[in-house]
């Protein structure tokens, strides 16, 4: 039983250490240019212990999309138990979450957008992630109509919804272009600055 239990974790050490390995190489060469080798040899590995682990670099690549998008659901439903019910208080904690380090790093958000433009891996985007972004548009949907009541203002959810999110993307994409000159705290305060547009009652006396 031991024996089983230390294969087990040294299994999900060595694919840890691969996915790690394929995000730094994705996000300095791209998905096409990206290779088995570079990816055990930035993990330290032999390459056969990754044709062990993963029988080819597609499947590489979309264990590595579905570890980032896992990652990013349990830091998202992390953020809004510890936020409790004011719903002020739970789209800071989705602001909060989505430029901390662990989300927001340069070499993350190089993979979700690698995935974005490749035509070939799109069926295998929507595969994994449709559900999780579901999930996401729908809580955080939830969230702004309950500031909507709160307001008594008559804008629709929909319209702000997407308005935050091609925000926070567009400041994703900032960090991709410019690295030096993109903030984290100042992304966070464009967001904040954006709903207090919408919801200065509520949001004026809290920011």
């Amino acid at each position: 039983m031991k024996r089983l239990n230390l294969r087990k974790e040294n299994k999900k050490n060595s694919n840890l250490k691969l996915i790690s390995s394929a995000i730094k190489n994705i996000s300095i060469k791209g998905i096409n240019e990206t290779t088995m080798h570079d990816v055990s040899h930035g993990a330290g590995l032999s390459q056969g212990i990754v044709n062990f682990h993963f029988k080819s670099k597609e499947l590489l690549l979309i264990e590595t999309l579905k570890f980032i998008s896992n990652e990013y659901l349990e830091s998202f439903q992390k953020c809004l138990i510890k936020s409790g019910n004011d719903p002020r208080k739970k789209i800071i904690s989705i602001i909060n979450n989505d430029f901390s380090n662990k989300i927001c790093s340069r070499d993350k958000i190089a993979v979700w957008f690698t995935f974005f433009s490749e035509v070939k891996f799109k069926p295998a985007y929507h595969q994994i992630c449709k559900e999780r972004d579901l999930y996401y548009q729908t809580v955080t949907q939830d969230i702004l109509r309950q500031l909507i009541n709160n307001e008594k203002t008559k804008i629709l959810e929909k319209n702000i919804f997407r308005g935050f999110q091609a925000l926070v993307m567009g400041l994703w994409l900032d960090q991709l272009v410019d690295p030096e000159t993109f903030s984290k705290k100042q992304a966070k305060q464009i967001c904040l600055d954006y709903l207090k547009s919408f919801f200065p009652k509520q949001f004026n006396k809290l920011l």
